[in-house]
C-alpha cells in the first residue's frame, strides 16, 4: 500500500524530468558552434589545411551548425571575451596568450608537415637582407638599420625575433633606427627589402625557401641555426605550430568529435595533417621575456611582487643578520676570554722590544765605531798630503834662505803655495766637520774617478793582491757625498781583498756600469767557497763579513749607506768559489 502511494507520488516528478532532458536535447540539437579563425590563416603556409578542417568540423557536429569567422586579433580577443566562440585556430603564440589571459582555452591539435615534422619545434623568424648587402653580415650589423615586419602582434612576423634580440643582449624597441610594420604576408616585406626601402626585413621560417628567393640568390638569411629535425633556415629558436582550440562554451562531446575528426584528416601536401603537441612552456617563457600579454604587468613596479621575486634574497639577508647577530656575541665571548692572554703577549712585547732596542743600540755603536775609524784614516789621508806639500815647501824656502838665494818673488810664491795646500787641508775638515752636523752637502760625484783614486791608494797597500777595475760607459755619477761614496768604494774593495789575501792567485774584480736609471758598483773577489751558515749571515747582514780578522761590520756600513742614498745592496755567492757584492745607486745629472 505504502509502495503504491510513493509510486503515485514519484511519477508526476519523473515525468517532468523526462520533459526537460527532452527540451535540453532539442535545444542542443539545434546549437550553433563558432569557429573563429585568426585573420593570419589567410597568408600562412599551412593555409590549404583550413577548409579541409572546417569541412571536418562540420561533419563531425551535425545536427550542429558551424559558423565561421575570420577575425582580427582585437576582434578575436573580444570574442572570447564576450563568450562568443566555441573553437579557435590560431598560431601557438595567440592561443598560449589568450590561455594566459584567463579565457579557458585548451589545444585539441596541432599542424604538423615535411617542413615541421615536430609540432613542438615548428615556428620560428629570420633576418634577412638583400644577397650584395655586404655590410650586414650578421644580427648585430643590423643596428641601426632600417627593417620591416608584419605587424607589433604578430608572433613568427615579429615576437619571436624580438626575444631572439633580447636574447643577445639588444633593445627590440631601440635597436633598429625605424621600424616598418606592412601588415598581412611575407610578400610587403620581401618587396620592402628588394626594392631597398629597408635594409633588413624578418619573416616567418620557410617563406623564404617556399618563395625559392634563397635558392635563386636574391636574400641571405642572417646567423642561421643549425637545426635537426627542422629543413629551413631559421635565426631564432622554434615555437609550436598553428594550433585549434576549445573554449569553456564547447561542451565535451563536441570537443572529442572534433578531436577526432581533425585528426583523422588525411595528410595533404608536404605531408600537411593534424597532430598533438606536448609541450607549449617556451611560448610562456618568451611572453615573460618581452614582458607582454598576461605578463605585461612586469613592466610596472609592485611591492608585492618584488618581495615574491625576491623572497629568497630577504631570506638570505635574513639569515646573514642573524648569522651577524650570532657572530658578534661570539666575538665579544671569546674577546673577553682571551684579554687576559692579550695583556700577558703585551707585556712579553714590551720586553721583547727593549731587549730588540738594546741589540739594536748596541749594532749601531758598532757601526758607529767602524765608520768613525774608516773616516779617521781618510781625513788623515786626505790631510797628509796638503800638509806634507806645505812642510815641503817650508823646507825648501828655508833652505834658500840659508844659502842666501831666495828672493822677494820666490819667497811670495813660496807662501802662496803653502796657503794654498793649508786651505785643501781646511776644507777637508770642514767637509768632515759638516758630514758630523749632518749638513750632507751632497752633489753629482762621478763614480769612475772615485774609483780610480780609490783603487791607486789600495793597491800602493796591497800590491801582492790583483785588483781588475771595468767601467761600462764614460760618466756615471750618483748623488751623493764624497766621503759616503769613498767609504762604500773602500769597505767593498778591502774586504774582498782581506777574503783573498792569504789565496794563491787572489784576485778582486771592481766593475762600474749603468742599469736603467741606476748606477751599479760590482766587486767580486775568487774566495774560498762559503758555507750555508756563512751565507746566512751575509743575507742578514748580522756581522756580514768573511774576512779572517777585523771587526766585521764593513757591509753593514756599506748597506746602511747605500740605503740611505737611496739605493740597495745584493749578495751572490759564485759557485765556484768567492762572493759577488753589487750596490745599485740612483743616477745623478750632471
Amino acid at each position: 500500500m505504502m509502495f503504491c502511494l510513493s509510486l503515485n507520488r514519484a511519477f508526476p516528478r519523473l515525468i517532468v524530468s523526462l520533459l526537460l532532458v527532452s527540451s535540453v536535447w532539442s535545444s542542443h540539437a539545434a546549437e550553433t558552434l563558432r569557429l573563429g579563425i585568426s585573420s593570419f590563416a589567410e597568408h600562412s603556409i599551412n593555409k590549404v589545411l583550413i577548409d579541409p578542417t572546417i569541412k571536418a568540423i562540420r561533419d563531425a557536429v551535425q545536427p550542429d551548425k558551424l559558423e565561421v569567422e575570420y577575425l582580427e586579433l582585437n576582434r578575436l580577443q573580444n570574442s572570447l571575451k564576450n563568450g562568443q566562440l566555441d573553437l579557435v585556430l590560431s598560431s601557438a603564440g595567440n592561443y598560449r596568450r589568450f590561455l594566459l589571459e584567463g579565457y579557458g582555452l585548451r589545444d585539441l591539435a596541432t599542424m604538423v608537415s615535411t617542413q615541421a615534422p615536430n609540432p613542438n619545434y615548428a615556428e620560428g623568424s629570420v633576418f634577412f637582407v638583400r644577397s650584395d648587402r655586404q655590410d650586414i653580415d650578421s644580427i648585430a650589423a643590423l643596428k641601426n638599420k632600417s627593417v620591416s615586419a608584419n605587424y607589433p602582434f604578430a608572433f613568427s612576423g615579429w615576437q619571436v625575433a624580438a626575444g631572439e634580440l633580447q636574447k643577445r643582449g639588444f633593445d627590440p624597441d631601440h635597436f633598429f633606427s625605424r621600424l616598418d610594420f606592412l601588415g598581412h604576408g611575407a610578400s610587403p616585406v620581401i618587396d620592402a627589402v628588394l626594392s631597398g626601402k629597408t635594409d633588413a626585413g624578418i619573416v616567418r621560417a620557410c617563406v623564404l625557401e617556399n618563395a625559392g628567393l634563397i635558392k635563386s640568390g636574391k636574400v641571405k638569411v642572417l646567423e642561421p641555426k643549425e637545426t635537426a629535425d627542422f629543413p629551413c633556415e631559421v635565426c631564432t629558436r622554434l615555437y609550436p605550430n598553428w594550433t585549434l582550440s576549445t573554449t569553456p562554451n564547447t561542451p565535451p562531446e563536441v570537443s572529442r568529435k572534433v578531436t577526432a575528426a581533425v585528426l583523422e584528416i588525411k595528410p595533404l601536401q608536404n605531408n600537411l595533417h593534424w597532430s598533438v603537441a606536448t609541450d607549449f612552456t617556451s611560448i610562456d617563457d618568451l611572453f615573460k621575456q618581452l614582458q607582454i600579454g598576461s605578463y605585461e604587468y612586469l613592466q610596472h613596479f609592485s611591492f608585492k611582487r618584488f618581495i615574491e621575486t625576491y623572497w629568497q634574497y630577504f631570506v638570505f639577508v635574513l639569515i646573514f643578520i642573524v648569522g651577524l647577530i650570532l657572530h658578534g656575541i661570539r666575538s665579544e665571548y671569546l674577546v673577553n676570554k682571551r684579554t687576559h692572554a692579550l695583556s700577558e703577549s703585551l707585556k712579553r712585547e714590551r720586553k721583547l722590544r727593549a731587549e730588540s732596542a738594546l741589540v739594536k743600540s748596541r749594532l749601531d755603536k758598532i757601526q758607529k765605531v767602524g765608520l768613525v775609524g774608516q773616516m779617521c784614516s781618510m781625513i788623515a789621508h786626505e790631510l797628509k798630503q796638503p800638509l806634507g806639500a806645505a812642510a815641503a815647501y817650508c823646507f825648501a824656502l828655508r833652505r834658500r834662505m840659508e844659502s842666501g838665494e831666495v828672493s822677494a818673488d820666490m819667497l811670495e810664491k813660496g807662501i802662496e803655495r803653502i796657503d794654498g795646500q793649508i786651505q785643501r787641508a781646511s776644507e777637508v775638515v770642514n767637509q768632515v766637520r759638516s758630514y758630523a752636523k749632518g749638513q750632507r752637502q751632497r752633489q753629482a760625484v762621478d763614480v769612475g774617478k772615485t774609483a780610480e783614486k780609490i783603487l791607486r791608494d789600495i793597491q800602493a797597500s796591497s800590491p801582492d793582491t790583483e785588483v781588475e777595475f771595468q767601467k761600462e760607459g764614460e760618466r756615471l755619477l750618483v748623488e751623493a757625498n764624497p766621503i759616503e761614496l769613498e767609504i762604500i768604494l773602500i769597505n767593498l774593495v778591502k774586504n774582498a781583498i782581506e777574503v783573498v789575501k792569504d789565496k794563491q792567485n787572489g784576485r778582486v774584480i771592481v766593475n762600474l756600469s749603468s742599469e736603467g736609471d741606476a748606477v751599479c758598483i760590482k766587486v767580486e773577489d775568487n774566495g774560498e767557497k762559503m758555507s750555508d751558515a756563512e751565507w746566512k749571515q751575509i743575507s742578514q747582514l748580522a756581522m756580514a763579513t768573511t774576512k779572517h780578522s777585523g771587526l766585521g761590520s764593513g757591509l753593514s756600513i756599506v748597506a746602511g749607506l747605500a740605503e740611505d742614498l737611496g739605493g740597495r745592496i745584493t749578495f751572490e755567492r759564485i759557485s765556484s768559489g768567492g762572493l759577488s757584492v753589487l750596490v745599485r745607486l740612483p743616477s745623478a745629472k750632471e
